[in-house]
């Protein structure tokens, strides 16, 4: 008994790092063969209607990064809104969902971090719908930097991983991490 409800939480962090891969939303697709610009979104519809996943203030969804299970999150002027970007950090915020079987629980912050390969888990809160903490690991790109903002959510019978990291060297993200995956998720439940 102890063995399957350890391997719960690490099979749905499994499936966290897959969703990127699987196929994706219709908008993106159809901008495209349409030969328009994908817009930035404040919302989108995700996991087949399961979640509508809302922006936190000053983000946008870039819609041609956008898939059922997927979606990249950057501070709307860089995505061409700029009049919606207000006093935003720069940041990239990564969003991606898994279906989970009720009565599911979050696993520890420490767990999800040695799943996952990161090092240095700090900082956790969180109640059993929410666990938000920093850890390091390698970040996407160059410019990013490896310190950054996590968390595990359950929402409408979704797991949510999300993940932010801001610039290199640049503390804002740093400082501002948990109130904005905190804001993102906030608006995100209020929808849903």
């Amino acid at each position: 008994m102890i063995t399957w409800t350890f391997k719960a939480p690490l099979a749905a962090i499994s499936l966290i790092a897959l969703t990127a891969c699987e196929g994706g939303q219709g908008v993106s697709f159809f901008a495209g063969a349409l030969g328009s610009e994908p817009k930035p979104l404040s919302r989108a519809d995700m996991a087949g209607g399961a979640v509508t996943l809302v922006a936190p203030s000053g983000f946008c969804i870039d819609s041609a990064s956008l898939k059922q299970r997927f979606a990249l999150m950057a501070r709307c002027d860089r995505l061409g809104a700029p009049a919606a970007a207000a006093a935003a950090p720069l940041g990239v915020m990564t969003v991606s969902l898994s279906k989970v079987a009720p009565g599911t629980t979050l696993p520890d912050p420490n767990v999800t971090g040695a799943a996952l390969g990161l090092t240095e888990v700090s900082a956790p809160t969180g109640d059993e719908n929410t666990q938000i903490f920093r850890a390091n690991g390698p970040a996407p790109t160059d410019e990013l930097d490896g310190r950054h903002w996590r968390a595990t959510a359950l929402v409408n019978g979704q797991f949510m991983g999300v993940a932010l990291y801001g610039p290199r060297g640049d503390a804002e993200v740093q400082e501002e991490g948990r109130s904005i995956i905190e804001a993102m998720l906030n608006r995100t439940r209020s929808v849903n």
